[in-house]
């Protein structure tokens, strides 16, 4: 999951032909951009408004000074990646449209309210019109149609909501997305519909199809430093806990959910994704970025290698205690079986490591060494 922040969306949806107020980042902001004026904190958060994070100016020097006040600062906890400065519309009335990829239908919907301006989870069900979307036959104008007729819209209103839908379908099937939501969709008094915001969630596996997309995965610090590392990982919870790192996903869940069956408190769970071809140097590298990020009382080294040797991770273990004087034996419990099982073992031996072959002690062990931690 590729999430964009309010401005690049904005870009996806003007390119699809759908209207967007004028607006710049701050630090470009023309001087013909002036008058009455929104500012805008850049967030991968919701609740800007509410957190004080889009403020309102009468003129170009006002909206600068509040844009680098918002720069400095951050937003619920979250960073303020930029201010994004757009001219203010008149408002007649706030509607809701959206197209998503439904992963358990397995098709494109659309979702349109006449209630929008507000939290999606707030709106009553009942006013949400949803029409799915074959992928195999695509947007039929009967579907632009029920849509249009159940927001109770009608003439040129009801034409121009109309493209619309019809835009935001195309713009989610070209740019490999996952979410297009435009709310508040705003009637302007002068009869126009202007998406006043935009959150844009892309496909990060089809990004390759669109070469120098400028994108941010959605996710925490630790998580977009294990992307970095190429494997997969998930920060979970308060440090203090268990770090669990697994060759596949299978194993993965299984160890996930035997570490919370026995009490244990998880700090995050890294799955290698093929990252032990890149050499123990790389397990050195992920095991000093699981010390640095999540900061967990144990990290748990759960391996069953059936077709690649032990060796690699043994070495990579090794390689980290070297380099790393708070990577000590009481913060590790390895579970090494499979490949190369014996000289893995003969590598660590004389370090004061615990390595245990079989699942469900491993388990055990590492939350035990964990629990004095957690509950300190």
């Amino acid at each position: 999951m590729i999430m964009l922040l309010e401005h690049e969306g904005k870009r996806i949806l003007a390119s699809c032909g759908i209207p967007v107020p004028e607006g710049s980042l701050w630090r470009d902001l023309p001087l013909t951009l002036d008058g009455d004026l929104v500012i805008k904190s850049q967030v991968f958060a919701g609740g800007r408004g509410k957190a004080g994070g889009i403020r309102f100016a009468s003129g170009r020097d006002e909206a600068l000074r509040i844009a680098a006040e918002l720069a400095a600062g951050q937003l619920s906890g979250a960073p303020v990646e930029d201010v994004y400065i757009e001219r203010r519309l008149g408002i007649e009335r706030e509607y809701y449209l959206a197209a998503l990829v439904d992963r358990d239908l397995g098709t494109p919907v659309l979702v349109a309210s006449a209630e929008g301006g507000v939290d999606i989870e707030a709106v009553p069900q009942d006013r949400l019109v949803r029409q799915k979307v074959d992928p195999l036959l695509g947007l039929e104008p009967f579907m632009v149609e029920r849509l249009v007729r159940r927001l109770g819209l009608s003439g040129d209103q009801a034409a121009a909501f109309a493209r619309l839908v019809e835009r935001i379908h195309a713009g989610l099937i070209a740019n490999d997305a996952e979410l297009i939501e435009i709310n508040p969709l705003v009637l302007t008094r002068d009869g126009s519909f202007v998406a006043a915001d935009a959150k844009v969630v892309l496909d990060e596996d089809a990004a390759f199809r669109h070469p120098g997309r400028r994108a941010r995965p959605n996710g925490t610090a630790f998580e977009h430093a294990a992307r970095d590392l190429e494997v997969i990982g998930v920060e979970m919870g308060p440090p203090a806990g268990v770090a669990a790192i697994m060759n596949g996903a299978g194993l993965t869940m299984a160890t996930l959910d035997e570490i919370i069956a026995l009490g244990g408190r998880v700090s995050g769970v890294i799955e290698l994704h093929g990252a032990a071809m890149n050499g123990p140097g790389r397990i050195a590298d992920l095991l000093a970025c699981v010390l640095d990020h999540l900061k967990p009382a144990v990290i748990l080294v759960n391996i069953h290698y059936q077709f690649r040797s032990l060796e690699t991770i043994a070495e990579g273990v090794a390689l980290a205690m070297e380099r790393l004087p708070d990577l000590t034996p009481d913060r590790l419990v390895l579970r090494l079986r499979g490949e190369k099982e014996a000289e893995a073992r003969a590598r660590l031996a004389g370090r004061g490591l615990t390595i245990i072959r079989e699942f469900g002690p491993a388990c055990v062990e590492a939350v035990g060494r964990a629990r004095p931690a957690t509950a300190a």
